[in-house]
């Protein structure tokens, strides 16, 4: 994308990278989350239609709060926006954060885009907020978003049962974590000359 060139690349990635979110992406957010497809594993689904001014809202809530750290996912090299990733919720006293994450293109579906971008993610709490504890939560049926989870080295750390429902069915919310010592610093330490793994 012609416009989008300029953007910085924050965590660089080789499928991916994460940049920055963008208020004149937001008619693309939009598209994303009235996608049910995508949306339906997403706590959003609940809040669909959203329209355009629901996502520059979302936009500015983001961009002001100091205890999160959000990013859109740019796809290589033309710097397409196919997802957003972000750390919320961090508690920079106990160095913890809560995981979200959407790949919002269908078409980049299987191409293990979601996998790299949350190992980027991961690298930059880790490394660069310094973060001990990063941990999500997904519904207990989304088996694709567990093995991405699973690859990058989280690890199952208990459920509520019959917690939530996509429609009318009930399911089980997991709960995983990963710790900065069980991590390998993909590209960020080397760029900032730090140790690799975590401490």
């Amino acid at each position: 994308m012609e416009e989008l060139v300029h953007l910085q690349v924050i965590v660089p990635g080789k499928q991916v990278y994460l940049g920055p979110i963008r208020r004149e992406l937001a008619p693309i957010y939009q598209r994303w989350m009235n996608d049910l497809e995508v949306s339906r594993t997403l706590t959003a689904h609940w809040r669909v239609p959203f329209t355009v001014e629901d996502e520059i809202e979302w936009f500015e809530q983001a961009r002001r709060d100091p205890t999160r750290r959000v990013f859109t996912i740019y796809e290589r090299p033309d710097d397409r926006p196919v997802g957003n990733a972000e750390l919320f919720d961090i508690d920079f006293a106990v160095g913890s954060a809560e995981v979200g994450i959407v790949i919002g293109e269908r078409s980049v579906w299987g191409r293990s885009y979601a996998t790299e971008a949350l190992e980027l993610l991961l690298d930059f709490g880790f490394t660069v907020l310094g973060l001990h504890h990063i941990w999500l939560r997904y519904y207990a049926s989304n088996m694709r978003a567990r093995a991405v989870y699973e690859r990058v080295g989280f690890r199952e750390a208990g459920r509520l049962r019959q917690a939530t429902k996509i429609g009318p069915h009930r399911d089980d919310i997991v709960i995983m974590d990963i710790l900065a010592s069980e991590f390998r610093s993909p590209v960020l330490a080397a760029k900032l000359h730090l140790p690799t793994t975590g401490s």
